[in-house]
């Protein structure tokens, strides 16, 4: 059913588009999760202090195990007290950043995932979502070779009816 579920969603209402950062400059992993809090800061969706809560959370969550999915993609993701939904940005990386992932490689493309502890289930879906899109279609390819913030929003957009 989950599988179901995932299909039916559409990733693009929650994107905030205005936070989409094409070209991130940040080196290390810590820096890559404030880059991208910061950007939904400047997008008007999280205030400084859910912002600093949310860098210490998601630094928490890398420091279980990292959100690197192999192929060039992560996916942080944090619950966070007091925000109103769940919002997920994007942000890429042109030379890659090393994310300690599993498979030894650099990550280009984020998908950050930040939701109230109370939509857990939103959750499970939208990040199952995204990972079955990194997966199974060229979704994370096109993501890393996007060039501009209205690119990667579009490819949003457009996988939104993939299967």
């Amino acid at each position: 059913m989950e599988e179901k579920q995932q299909q039916g969603i559409v990733l693009s209402d929650f994107l905030v588009k205005k936070a989409t950062v094409s070209g991130l400059e940040a080196r290390d992993a810590k820096d890559v999760l404030e880059e991208m809090v910061s950007a939904l800061v400047e997008a008007g969706r999280l205030n400084e202090s859910d912002a600093r809560a949310a860098v210490k959370t998601l630094l928490a969550r890398e420091k279980q195990g990292s959100t690197g999915i192999g192929g060039g993609g992560a996916i942080p993701h944090c619950a966070l007290e007091g925000i109103d939904g769940l919002m997920m940005m994007i942000g890429r990386s042109e030379n890659g950043v090393d994310f300690a992932c599993v498979t030894g490689e650099k990550v280009k493309v984020f998908v950050l995932v930040v939701y109230p502890p109370q939509q857990d289930q939103a959750r499970r879906i939208v990040l199952g979502r995204i990972l079955h899109l990194c997966r199974n279609t060229n979704w994370l390819k096109f993501l890393k070779a996007a060039r501009t913030a209205r690119e990667i929003n579009d490819l949003v957009n457009e996988y939104d009816n993939e299967p």
